[in-house]
């Protein structure tokens, strides 16, 4: 691995090691009684953020792992009945759980276990492989859209982003409707 690939593939794990970091001192600000909160209008209570976080880091994993398969030939997520069905019930686990204190600690060490396998993963590659795209099929009737390991860290590392600020503002939402 050349000098450049290895400073590379560090800058995007140290990136999405730091919102990683943020997005913990974010939702540690949530108390226990907080985690079960779900706004009018939302699907997901304030704590399934690290479980939709989670879900995200791996459905990245299996974009990754197929287009290696492919040789980043074009794949087409849409194909497969199975990940179709996966990705549904997903959706609806995070739409049911109310996480309550008791689960914060086992939810959280999963996320970092995941977070450690997206790291451990893509942590070694090379600058070619950074780089390199391959035309993904994401959802149906769409184009393909070209996906290298360098996209797939910015998108996890903004998902985080995301999350941080969304985890601030459910909170202040909670509070406003306890302080009632």
């Amino acid at each position: 691995m050349s000098d450049a690939a290895a400073t590379q593939a560090a800058s995007l794990v140290a990136r999405f090691d730091a919102a990683r970091d943020a997005f913990l001192a974010a939702f540690a600000q949530a108390s226990d009684e907080a985690l079960p909160y779900t706004p009018p209008g939302d699907e997901y209570a304030l704590g399934v953020l690290p479980l939709h976080l989670q879900d995200s880091m791996n459905h990245y994993l299996n974009v990754f792992d197929r287009l290696s398969a492919a040789n980043f030939g074009a794949v087409d997520l849409t194909t497969d009945a199975n990940t179709m069905a996966h990705e549904q019930a997903l959706h609806q686990r995070l739409v049911t759980t109310k996480p309550t204190g008791a689960d914060r600690a086992a939810m959280l060490d999963d996320l970092n276990a995941t977070h450690q396998q997206v790291t451990a993963r893509f942590r070694g590659l090379d600058d070619a492989t950074v780089d390199r795209k391959g035309d993904v099929i994401y959802s149906p009737g769409s184009d393909p859209y070209p996906t290298s390991v360098a996209d797939i860290f910015g998108w996890l590392t903004d998902h985080y982003d995301e999350h941080i600020a969304q985890t601030g503002q459910l909170l202040a939402q909670w509070q406003s409707e306890q302080a009632k």
